[in-house]
């Protein structure tokens, strides 16, 4: 049988985001891992988690601060780009693009989901049980239907979902149409805790 977590989650579509503010959004409940600074997310969202609030910029190399824009603390916002290198705990010149020419430090947010578009087929292939089926989800995680074990699914894109300091915890499919599969869930600091119900090729 397969056991799911009931938890409520948006997911995001392939569309430019804009600078929009969100609600809370809640996530699945396991020991985060550490996710690496990555240049290739096109939307997402992050938490503003600076006591101060985030301030927003108006290039990359924050060296021109917009006055007055200042994002509250626990405010929730889209991202449309991500750049910087290193890592979560020594990010360089990391941060989020907004929309409209506006930027926010890495080291002010947290992020909650990042996704990109990528193209290829899911295999449904359960670790340690390729017998078994997995589930289709809606955009808000609730279960729609089962997909058979070792049936094959076109794939949209890759969204992560992170825990407590950016660190990821769920990662999903699109499989289109608003229609979602979990590929890997990490229970421990360890990237090799992964449990994962398929193949991607």
């Amino acid at each position: 049988m397969i056991s799911m977590k009931k938890t409520v989650l948006t997911l995001l579509t392939a569309a430019a985001l804009g600078m929009t503010a969100l609600a809370p959004s809640v996530l699945t409940a396991a020991t985060p891992v550490m996710a690496a600074v990555q240049m290739t997310h096109t939307q997402g969202t992050v938490r503003v988690t600076a006591a101060a609030g985030a301030q927003v910029y108006l290039d990359t190399s924050f060296t021109q601060p917009i006055k007055g824009k200042i994002l509250a603390k626990n405010s929730t916002w889209r991202f449309s780009e991500s750049f910087g290198e290193g890592n979560p705990d020594n990010p360089i010149n990391a941060g989020f693009g907004l929309g409209g020419k506006q930027y926010v430090k890495w080291a002010d947010v947290q992020t909650l989901t990042s996704g990109w578009p990528t193209k290829g087929t899911f295999i449904v292939n359960v670790q340690n049980h390729p017998a078994w089926a997995t589930v289709l989800y809606d955009r808000n995680l609730k279960p729609i239907r089962s997909l058979p074990a070792q049936s094959r699914w076109t794939v949209f894109g890759l969204y992560q979902v992170y825990g407590q300091g950016g660190r990821y915890v769920d990662q999903y499919y699109d499989l289109g149409g608003q229609q979602y599969v979990k590929f890997v869930s990490y229970s421990t600091h360890d990237l090799s805790s992964g449990q994962f119900n398929g193949t991607f090729k």
